[in-house]
């Protein structure tokens, strides 16, 4: 057993009311007793048997230390107090529902203690059920992936192309936390990728195609929590991860800017969830901001401004339009007013945005016709011109034929010219008019 020391592994587990997936959590990182570990339970005011458990745990392993919330802080500040917590060289956020496998922490240990430079080891998450079957991996695709000690430039290209993973297998050097900054989980519910693509923009990682631990999947996870209601999260995630690539300087624009495409077409499928519960107007002018400007998600934000046209107008508590985020001059409102126009400077660009898209989607489908068309002609003509130059062939063949016939015809005319010829002077000889006389030739 190791006692607390500067160079031990801070386990973090922020826990609410989940006593039997703690006791696995916790079990599979006390197990490890080949290096040193010291296991903080932030207890969020649970009212099961968590409390009871985690203190008896602490008073038979003195690595284990306990930590009760008086109330219910929510989630997020929860998991932001136990990473404001860690003081040793080495973290791991490990989620309450999760677990590690053998040789994980022993081995990412290993890893940071050899490359002083890697902010973080990185290893295989196998996604589970409760009945154990096995689902994807974080990362989706290990072995796709650089592995080893990775550069940020090489790394981002492949996280941005890849996906995120799941940080219940990243052991992290702390120093790293002051790259993200407290409170540390900015963006809300997307905080991990958030947290991930910070850190990984400064500091070189090590890869290992292996598994490190397992995400359970059920009903009660904190991830079926996503849906419309959190895109202006996903938007400021966007911003902060264009500003520490860009920063940086990690890629020159042209080559971000599809790798961002990815990504954005990698979660457009969360963010576009249904809301649980109905938007109000500010919400969806803000929400339909955030697709269209932040997130390039332009049909989702013109979806939002339908809903919010559709919507009778009302006006807030401060007695303005509800729509009206921003307000136009009066005069300016009606000399670009149009009947179904919303009220309000953004809900009204956003309106712009969507009906310069029909005019210029209209363009490219007449575009596309033209060109079709002009396709169509460029074939057309490259048939004919085919034509002709079978038709130029064909009579140069009829033409040499005939030259040829020609040619034989004047070459038997000469022949007989000059038999004829023969004749003709023979039928004046002596034989000739004696065989006559005699009848014996006729000619």
């Amino acid at each position: 057993m190791f006692p607390a020391t500067p160079r031990t592994i801070a386990v973090v587990i922020p826990t609410f009311n989940r006593q039997e997936r703690l006791r696995r959590a916790v079990e599979s990182v006390l197990q490890e007793t080949r290096v040193p570990i010291a296991l903080h339970i932030f207890d969020n005011a649970s009212t099961d048997e968590t409390e009871r458990f985690a203190r008896e745990l602490a008073a038979r392993d003195s690595r284990v230390v306990y930590v009760r919330n008086a109330t219910n802080i929510g989630g997020h500040a929860n998991y932001a107090k136990a990473l404001d917590s860690v003081e040793t060289a080495y973290f791991l956020p490990l989620a309450d529902d999760d677990y590690l496998l053998p040789d994980f922490l022993h081995d990412a240990y290993g890893i940071l203690e050899a490359h002083e430079s890697v902010g973080a080891a990185v290893f295989v998450t196998q996604t589970r059920t409760d009945g154990g079957a096995i689902g994807m991996t974080y990362p989706e695709h290990p072995d796709k992936i650089r592995l080893g000690l990775v550069n940020p430039h090489d790394h981002m290209r492949d996280w941005l192309t890849y996906g995120h993973y799941s940080w219940s297998s990243v052991l992290w050097r702390s120093k790293v936390l002051a790259e993200v900054g407290a409170p540390y989980l900015h963006v809300g519910l997307p905080s991990d990728v958030d947290f991930q693509a910070q850190i990984f923009c400064a500091y070189p990682v090590y890869i290992v195609n292996r598994l490190g631990a397992v995400y359970t999947q059920h009903d009660d996870q904190a991830s079926m929590g996503y849906d419309l209601s959190h895109i202006k999260s996903w938007g400021a995630l966007f911003k902060r991860l264009d500003r520490a690539v860009l920063d940086r300087g990690l890629f020159p624009v042209e080559e971000y800017l599809p790798l961002r495409a990815k990504v954005q077409q990698r979660y457009r499928s969360i963010w576009n969830i249904a809301a649980k519960e109905e938007l109000d107007s500010r919400q969806l002018v803000s929400s339909a901001s955030a697709a269209g400007f932040r997130l390039g998600d332009w049909p989702l934000a013109f979806s939002l401004i339908d809903t919010l046209a559709a919507k009778p107008r009302a006006p807030g508590p401060d007695g303005v339009d509800d729509t009206s985020v921003l307000l136009l001059p009066e005069d300016v409102v009606a000399e670009s007013a149009a009947p179904d126009r919303p009220q309000g400077f953004l809900a009204s660009v956003l309106w712009s945005f969507k009906a310069a898209s029909a005019v210029i989607a209209s363009a490219k489908r007449t575009a596309a016709t033209k060109e079709q068309a002009l396709s169509e002609q460029k074939v057309l003509a490259a048939q004919w011109q085919q034509t002709c130059v079978a038709l130029e062939s064909s009579l140069a063949d009829q033409t040499a034929q005939t030259a040829a016939a020609r040619a034989e015809a004047d070459a038997w005319r000469s022949k007989f010219e000059v038999i004829d010829a023969r004749v003709s002077v023979l039928q004046g000889g002596l034989l000739f008019r004696i065989l006559r006389k005699l009848r014996l030739m006729r000619l």
